[in-house]
């Protein structure tokens, strides 16, 4: 009797082999779309809070740089542009005076540049930043307070003095 010695090399497929493969594989795919939801809920979440601080801080940006723009207490004044209440910037250019406007009609803070004298239109104006409110008032001290709220509720206030700094002697 002749006794075979099994080889080791070849194998045996079993069906739990199989399983194994197939089951690794399934959690692998589920892992890899909880990833992708995740991952596209943290970009939401990213993208959205980028843009709630845009609009804040793309006004805040423009107007402080239109002020300093406008560097003098002659430059700078407060009025109406059709009954909405105004930021005013005055300008003269190869003789003719200019105003800027800017001002908050319908959630969108505007900017208006137009030629002394003339009697624009609101609609007229660009849009810069999408707020809910906009506030502009000198006070006592010669400072102009720039108060703005964005449409989910964030508020910031700028503090703003035209001419040359104030010295204490």
């Amino acid at each position: 009797m002749i006794f075979e010695r099994p080889n080791r090399n070849s194998r045996r497929s079993h069906s739990i082999d199989t399983l194994f493969v197939i089951t690794l594989l399934g959690l692998f795919l589920i892992f890899l779309l909880m990833m992708l939801l995740f991952s596209t809920q943290a970009y939401r979440t990213a993208v959205e809070g980028n843009q709630e601080n845009n609009n804040l801080y793309t006004a805040s940006a423009y107007i402080t740089e239109k002020f300093r723009q406008h560097d003098s207490s002659q430059s700078v004044s407060l009025d109406t542009l059709d009954n909405l209440p105004a930021f005013c910037m005055t300008d003269t250019i190869d003789g003719t005076s200019y105003v800027t406007y800017i001002y908050l009609l319908d959630h969108q803070l505007k900017e208006l540049f137009t030629a002394k004298g003339n009697v624009p239109s609101p609609e007229m104006g660009t849009s810069i930043a999408s707020l809910e409110t906009f506030q502009a008032e000198e006070t006592s001290e010669g400072f102009y307070r720039i108060s703005m709220e964005d449409l989910q509720g964030h508020t910031t206030s700028l503090l703003l003095h035209p001419g040359p700094p104030v010295t204490s002697e």
